[in-house]
């Protein structure tokens, strides 16, 4: 059985936390699309649901570029 190369396993390590950022890019997605019923407002809950979820999107998509920044 051979053992991956430190490159190799740099290149794997990078797919997944790859994967992650697009993930919260769609979960972004879904946050920016229409609500129903057009037009409504939220409620105070779902628009501080909503407010903490971009947050927390934002600090993770920081947090997996300082990490791939630190690689390069």
């Amino acid at each position: 059985m051979r053992l991956p190369t430190r490159e190799e396993l740099f290149a794997n390590t990078v797919q997944l936390p790859n994967q992650a950022y697009t993930a919260l890019g769609d979960a972004a997605d879904w946050l920016r699309s229409d609500w129903t019923p057009t037009g409504a407002p939220l409620t105070d809950e779902q628009a501080a649901w909503r407010t903490r979820m971009w947050r927390e999107i934002g600090n993770a998509t920081h947090a997996i570029n300082r990490a791939k920044d630190r690689h390069d």
